[in-house]
């Protein structure tokens, strides 16, 4: 069984698709001008008559006119204090609507310039998609901007930024001052990265006590990742004295939510009685869960479980299947199962090509532990001329390959003087 990990993931970006609901953007001016402050200019130039025809167009979705109206005031009409800011927002947000990038950002970038708060967060939002380095870091200036008083998605969303090195280097010192400012209004998100933070010991000496104080936080809010990454702590004991029963009930919390590495963990914790009563065949069901969400070592796992009739009785072919999926996977301990099942006929007809090109894969990793087996079988496919083909000098040197490693069945086979 290989060296457990820890099952927690990097912290996870805003999915750019959640971006549109970060604060109120599709907003429209607050209000329209009155009439007594728009009664000295030319109808057709007056902020009443244009902010009506930018409205209807709007209503209309004709986003094109809505920016020209709107563009025809800011060039050749007078605005009046305390609506520039406004009218060029409106300008801004109808060409993005109209899907005219550039001039949208021309308009925005001067309302966000005077203050306008949808406007910093509608150039940050739009250059955030950017691929470009200087776009990157301009959305992030406008989004920092627009967070001191913004929304909690939004502060995620530049701790996200800081912590991942986009539009900026890497700021963990950043990245933690924003997802706490996030948790603190609620975000659950913000509440696992914090814990991952203190934990890690990024920005900050690791400290596991805080750490799980911002995870269970997360996990009430039944984060998954959180619940495991709890579970993790509490079967090991860190933060806090170790409790096996609850570290199983976090974990079977996650996988509930559909942590795969969560199902994996109470896979393990029923196969060894830790925290419960042993039981082989539940431990089997939280396996085959886990493996059938492509969780490679629960894959492993079942196909051990299933060889050898632990929780079950003994299905080889089943354990073929489970190897077979983890071994795609790059299990080298699967490639190993796979070429001998095949080789012997375990659980399946007897298939030299398909045990070769498995053992073939052994040959292929350096220090498998299996490779002196795979040179054996492989070397006696080539002499034979089975499932490849024949190549009697190749197939010798690989049988004295895995005799000069200690393998014994290749050493008894030179002995014999097999195969020569």
């Amino acid at each position: 069984m290989k060296e457990e990990r820890s099952p927690f993931l990097q912290n996870a970006p805003v999915d750019e698709k959640e971006w549109d609901q970060i604060g109120n953007y599709q907003e429209e001016p607050a209000q329209e001008p009155s009439a007594e402050e728009t009664s000295s200019k030319p109808k057709e130039l007056s902020m009443e008559y244009i902010y009506a025809h930018a409205k209807q167009c709007r209503q209309e979705k004709d986003y094109m006119q809505e920016a020209f109206w709107y563009e025809q005031l800011l060039m050749y009409g007078d605005v009046r204090k305390g609506w520039l800011e406004t009218t060029q927002y409106g300008c801004g947000a109808a060409y993005l609507d109209a899907g005219e990038k550039e001039d949208a950002l021309y308009w925005l970038e001067k309302a966000a310039r005077l203050g306008h708060k949808g406007a910093k967060l509608r150039c940050g939002l739009v250059l955030a998609k950017s691929q470009d380095a200087l776009e990157q870091a301009k959305a992030l200036y406008w989004l920092e901007q627009a967070a001191e008083d913004g929304d909690h998605k939004l502060q995620n969303l530049c701790a996200d930024m800081n912590y991942q090195g986009k539009g900026t280097a890497v700021n963990y010192a950043k990245a933690l001052y924003w997802y706490e400012k996030a948790a603190a209004k609620g975000n659950i998100d913000s509440m696992y990265a914090c814990g991952m933070m203190y934990y890690k010991g990024e920005s900050t000496k690791a400290d596991p006590v805080r750490a799980l104080i911002w995870l269970e936080k997360a996990a009430d809010g039944n984060h998954a990742k959180a619940q495991c990454q709890c579970g993790w702590m509490y079967q090991r004991g860190e933060g806090c004295g170790q409790d096996l029963e609850k570290a199983l009930r976090l974990y079977e919390a996650a996988g509930s939510n559909g942590h795969t590495g969560a199902l994996n963990q109470c896979g393990r914790m029923y196969q060894r009685g830790e925290g419960c009563r042993q039981d082989p065949a539940k431990a089997l069901q939280m396996y085959e869960k886990a493996a059938g969400k492509e969780h490679v070592q629960a894959q492993l796992q079942s196909a051990w479980m299933y060889f050898n009739g632990e929780g079950t009785g003994k299905d080889y072919q089943k354990a073929l299947y489970w190897f077979e999926k983890a071994a795609w996977k790059g299990e080298t301990e699967a490639w190993l199962m796979c070429g001998r099942m095949y080789f012997q006929g375990i659980g399946t007809e007897k298939d030299y090509a398909k045990s070769f090109f498995w053992f073939e894969k052994v040959l292929s990793h350096p220090d498998d532990p299996g490779k002196a087996e795979a040179k054996f079988v492989c070397g006696s496919l080539y002499c034979a001329g089975e499932g490849v083909e024949k190549d009697r000098k190749k197939g010798r040197r690989l049988i004295k390959e895995a005799a000069d490693q200690g393998y014994k069945p290749a050493k008894a086979a030179r002995m014999l003087k097999f195969i020569f």
